[in-house]
This record gives structure tokens, sequence and C-alpha cells, in this order.
């Protein structure tokens, strides 16, 4: 078979594995939601994950609860929009008897071929597919191929590092702000490495590759990833004196609010909760994040705090005037698991191979994104700083006017 037909076998291979896994996956999800719902009316389901922990004094169970629920809502709501968006049963009818007309005279395999293609080819397929296939078959291939849990492989790394701590930190409010923050610190150290290091873009490059924003794409990460933020957080944390019983609370709460951020505009419109958009990272800000623009790109790595992205002056809102364009910049088929997983690792093979020289080779790897021996014009900074020189009042914050208040130039 020529590559042509390779790639076809294949792609219908991944069609079919999305389909079974996304009834299966909704199935469970709308079946527990509802059963959740019903058993709330009696006081239990919901009401009682969110009532319990309140009784037992441990409120942050509570929000957590809240924010799971509310998550699983919003999932639900971004694919009911989409379906009423491209109701593909609008005068089904008159295309049914349109359809009666086209095979009437044709075998049963041929019409079997064009009732495919019709199917295949409405709108809501396109944007069905385009949306939700390669997140969900990632998370299928994370969860049930891999068998690799971020949360595992943080739990056995800090009982090791945890005796080099420097010291110790109350359990009380102001402990566990200063822990939160750490965790904040080490947590953008290593998404801010993730995307100015070619090699760690290669495992994090998955989680952006998705076009269009939903909460599927929380569940898109290259399975090696957890190995290396791990390598990153778990030294730092432990070291700076958080203790791994804060860890582990923390990545619990971490987990829900990242996958909250996550809502796309059909669930959750602005993304923006008012004056507390000066307090905590929304939706609207990890939008940002997840776009291509150049007045965007490689900004916001927090999770729940701003404050690192504030300090860094990697903090952006969203400006009315440069509307979101999802994605990573090299052109990519959003409906091809291959491309959206291993497209990046393929791509930093490629441009090894043709690359001369082993210190250039070695560049290649550690450089950021975009940077090639010849050029750095494709890096992020380059087209961000070269869009701020045109538009510098829509990249300021409040450090930015506070600086220069203080003459102190960036």
């Amino acid at each position: 078979m020529d590559k042509k037909t390779i790639s076809k076998v294949w792609k219908t291979i991944e069609n079919v594995f999305f389909v079974g896994f996304f009834f299966s996956i909704l199935y469970i999800t709308i079946t527990s939601f509802m059963d959740g719902t019903v058993k709330s009316f009696v006081g239990m389901g919901f009401l009682q994950d969110i009532s319990d922990p309140i009784n037992k004094k441990i409120y942050y169970k509570s929000i957590l609860a809240i924010l799971s629920i509310l998550t699983t809502f919003f999932l639900l709501v971004e694919m009911i929009r989409l379906f009423f968006k491209f109701n593909p049963f609008i005068n089904f009818s008159k295309k049914i008897e349109q359809l009666k007309k086209t095979t009437s005279k044709v075998s049963f395999l041929e019409k079997t071929k064009i009732y495919y293609s019709k199917i295949s080819n409405t709108i809501f397929i396109t944007e069905f597919f385009r949306r939700y296939k390669t997140n969900f078959l990632a998370k299928v291939f994370n969860e049930y191929v891999s068998k690799l849990f971020i949360i595992f492989v943080y739990i056995e790394m800090m009982p090791y590092f945890h005796k080099f701590a420097l010291f110790s930190i109350p359990n009380n409010a102001v402990g566990w702000l200063y822990a939160y923050l750490m965790w904040e610190l080490t947590y953008w150290i290593w998404h801010f490495l993730g995307h100015r290091v070619r090699l760690f873009w290669c495992l994090h490059s998955p989680h952006h590759a998705p076009v269009e924003m939903n909460l599927t794409v929380a569940w898109v990460h290259f399975f090696a990833e957890g190995y290396y933020t791990a390598a990153v957080q778990v030294p730092l944390l432990m070291l700076f004196g958080v203790s791994p019983e804060m860890v582990a609370i923390i990545l619990v709460i971490d987990g829900t609010w990242g996958t909250f951020i996550h809502c796309g505009e059909d669930a959750f419109e602005n993304g923006r909760f008012g004056i507390l958009e000066k307090i905590f990272i929304t939706p609207s800000h990890h939008r940002v994040h997840h776009a291509k623009n150049p007045l965007y790109i490689d900004t916001n790595f927090c999770v729940l705090l701003p404050f690192w992205d504030w300090l860094f002056g990697t903090l952006q809102t969203e400006k009315r005037e440069v509307k979101i364009e999802y994605g990573i910049t090299r052109e990519t088929d959003p409906t091809s698991f291959m491309d959206m997983y291993f497209g990046e690792c393929i791509c930093l093979y490629n441009d090894l191979k043709n690359t001369r020289g082993f210190g250039n080779k070695v560049k290649m790897a550690i450089m950021p994104p975009g940077w090639y021996p010849e050029s750095s014009e494709h890096m992020a900074t380059e087209i961000r700083g070269n869009f701020l020189k045109l538009n510098p009042s829509l990249g300021k914050t409040s450090r930015d006017y506070l600086l220069e208040k203080l003459n102190i130039r960036k």
C-alpha cells in the first residue's frame, strides 16, 4: 500500500475508535450526572458531596465538589450547544428525499458509500470531529495505554526529596498561602520551560494542538510530560519546605481548577469573573494561553493565582481587538491523532536530521521552538515582540505602569 492509502486506513481506524470511546465516555458522564442530580432532590447525590465536607470542616473539598459538578455541566452544555448550532436534522426530510433519488439506481455498496460520504461531510459531523476527536483519543491513550497518572509520579518522588527540605512551614493559613504560591512558582517554571525549550515543547505541544477550546482539552497531555513536570516541581517544592501532604491536596485543587478553566465559549461565553479576574486565573486568561495570536503567544503560565505571571511579565488579558485563534503556529490536521500527539516530535526529528553540526543539533533541541541556526524570526519572543512594537498598549499590565512610574525599564 502507498502512503496515501495507509494514511486513509489509519484515519478510518482512528475514527472508529473515537466513535466507540466517545459514546461510552459520554454515557458514563450523562448517567453519573443525572444520578447525582436526581439523588440531590432527596438530600443525597451532589448535595451530599457538598454538605459532607462542610460538616467535617473540610471546606476546600466542598468548593472542589462544586467545581467538579460545574465542569461536568459545562461539558454537556458545550456539546448540546454544538448540536443546536449545527443541527443536522434541519430539513431532514428533504435531505432524505434527495438521498433516495440519488441512490435509487445504484448497488448496495455504492449506496453505503454515498450515505457515508453525506453523513461524514455534514457541518455538524465535521465540527464534532474537529473539536473532540483527538481530545477523546488522547484521554483514552493516556489512561488506558500509558497507565501514567501525574499524581502517582509526584507521590512516589516526594518522600525522597522531602529529606532535603531547608525548613518546614506551619499548617495554618499563612503556611498554606506560602505553599500554594510555591506550587504556582514551580508550575510557572516547568510550564515556561515547556514553551521555551523545544525538547520540552514536544512533550507539552499536544495540549496546545486543539483548534477549539472546550473542557476536553484538559484531557490532552503527552504521557511522558508527567515525569518532566514532577522532575522540576517535586525537588523544588520539597526544598522550599512544602510538605508532601500539602502537595497532595494542592494537586487535587490544581487539577480541578485546571480543568474548569478550559471552559470554551460555548459553555461560558466571556470566561471572566469581574473584579475577581485580578485575583484568580479565569477561563478567559487560559483561552489567551492557548491562543497562537502574536499578542497572546507564550503568556499566562499560572493555573489559579496570576501572581508569578504578573511579577515575571508574562500576564496577558484577553483584548476585544484581538480575537483568539487557538492551536499551534504550524499547520496541523486537527482530526489526526498522530499529528496532534506526535507531530512536534516528528518535526524536531526532521529538523535535527536536516541540521548540520553537532552544536547546532544540540541548540535545536534546547533553544525555543522556531529557532534555527540561520534565523530566530519564528520564535515566540520575536513574534510577540514585533507585534508589541506596533501595538504597545495591548500588552501592558499594572506591572508595566508601575515600572514606568518607578522609571525602571524591563
